[in-house]
């Protein structure tokens, strides 16, 4: 493999030619610092000899993990000590660049002529489109939207909080987060939470007091997690239920005999939560809700959803301020990786990404770059786990490489980028100054000053 591989590399000896030389050990690059390549790192670094660059478009790592977790699921987030601890135990071994943008700083070809494998776990950032006639009102977001603004993702948009009426279209743990952190913003309880202050304010001003989560199938198909059921149903002064028609309640209650442990536990709680809301917050689970139309005011601002309930074929009106949609995403593809029928990442089997034969590099994909937005942390863990023994067994008798990387391309191009000591400053800055308000942490949204454009 490493004759064929240094044949191929020859043919492309004008890339950085200067900086080509037998080195030690094998160079892989992992796009993303989320979960996905974060765990797969891990289990290489015990596996195998590679030297490992990791590549992140945000500014500071762990996407979903910083910026996609709950702030009031703190203990989720803990997974980032085991990263840290693996960045400080295999310095010599491993690099993080962070802020620079795998396609616009680097070009995927070039990534595969600097390294001999590429590991693409960058998960899935394109929301899926409501898809219907004035989606693009004023104060109309996704799910992943929301979520990165309460998390602090830079330059993020600040949605109008103003809104009584909040309807949120989807049934997976998005939505559920989405309408918990709205329905406790004002009670306070949040501020110990990682929540950026500025960000956190706003929240705290909400105005919200109807929450509707729509579904657009029945009660039996939500991709709810039963923990995060739970907590909805259990906020102080919201009174949340399913309002379901009889036939859904009869056919929740037949079902309950014949279904998995984990999907019955998950049943049971919809079953004992089915009622009519009252009191001055309420919180409705609805279902069979399509969504038609939005409907806005003149200046622009969504004001009403129209939907068509297809239990009962008649169209509803709900009033509506602000409008968040979690319907899934759309797989984001590099220019360069070859795509299928469907638009996603062309897989050779389970790992293995189905590149052309003039490739110099082994490229592969783990988590949601693999096969498509799905899971939790822990099945991302176990994917990432055998993604990772995959590739050290590939490359068990690669004992020597000419792979330079890349650090001759970004200091050409003088791309900024934030390393992982720049990050560990950042990381104790944000926890000092959290401390000083009893915060776990104060999440900068700027990182400027950090940005580096030469490498050491």
């Amino acid at each position: 493999m490493f004759a064929k591989v240094l044949m191929r590399r020859i043919g492309n000896i004008q890339f950085t030619y200067k900086t080509r030389k037998l080195s030690s050990k094998p160079r892989l690059a992992i796009v993303g610092s989320g979960p996905a390549g974060m765990f797969a790192c891990n289990g290489l670094l015990r596996k195998s000899n590679f030297l490992v660059d990791v590549f992140e478009y945000s500014p500071v790592p762990f996407g979903l993990v910083r910026y996609g977790v709950a702030p009031d699921h703190q203990e989720v987030k803990n997974v980032i000590n085991t990263f840290d601890a693996m960045f400080e135990k295999n310095r010599e071994r491993l690099r993080l660049y962070c802020n620079v943008k795998i396609g616009q700083d680097i070009t995927f070809d070039e990534l595969t002529r600097g390294y001999d494998a590429v590991l693409l776990a960058y998960g899935s950032y394109k929301a899926r489109k409501l898809g219907v006639p004035g989606c693009d009102s004023k104060n109309v977001i996704s799910g992943s939207d929301f979520v990165g603004w309460y998390n602090g993702v830079p330059n993020a948009p600040t949605p109008d909080l103003s809104a009584s009426n909040v309807v949120i279209v989807g049934n997976g743990n998005v939505a559920l987060d989405c309408a918990r952190v709205l329905s406790t913003a004002s009670s306070g309880s949040l501020r110990i939470s990682d929540i950026p202050d500025e960000r956190l304010s706003v929240l705290e001003k909400t105005a919200t007091k109807d929450i509707k989560i729509l579904g657009r199938r029945g009660p039996e198909n939500v991709s709810f997690t039963i923990k995060e059921l739970r907590e909805q149903f259990k906020i102080q002064e919201w009174d949340s239920k399913l309002e379901i028609s009889e036939t859904d309640l009869k056919n929740l209650i037949e079902s309950l005999p014949k279904l998995e442990r984990k999907k019955k536990r998950l049943t049971e709680v919809l079953v004992k939560n089915t009622g009519t809301t009252s009191g001055l917050r309420q919180c409705h689970f609805l279902f069979h809700r399509v969504p038609k139309e939005v409907v806005a005011d003149s200046n622009g601002m969504v004001r009403e959803l129209v939907v068509e309930n297809t239990e009962t074929s008649k169209t509803e009106t709900f009033p509506c301020e602000l409008l968040i949609y979690s319907i899934g995403y759309e797989t984001l593809v590099l220019d360069g990786v070859p795509q299928n029928e469907n638009k996603m990442i062309d897989m050779k089997d389970h790992c293995r990404v189905n590149m052309n034969a003039e490739c110099p590099a082994h490229v592969y994909a783990t988590g949601w770059c693999a096969h498509g937005p799905r899971g939790v942390i822990v099945d991302t863990q176990q994917q990432s786990s055998f993604v990772a023994d995959q590739i050290a067994s590939d490359f068990i008798h690669t004992r020597h490489s000419i792979a330079p990387g890349v650090d001759l391309v970004l200091n050409e191009r003088k791309v900024p980028f934030i390393s992982w000591d720049a990050w560990k400053m950042i990381d104790q800055q944000e926890r000092d100054q959290g401390k000083l308000s009893g915060k776990i942490r104060e999440k900068f949204t700027t990182f400027e000053k950090f940005l580096s454009k030469r490498l050491e």
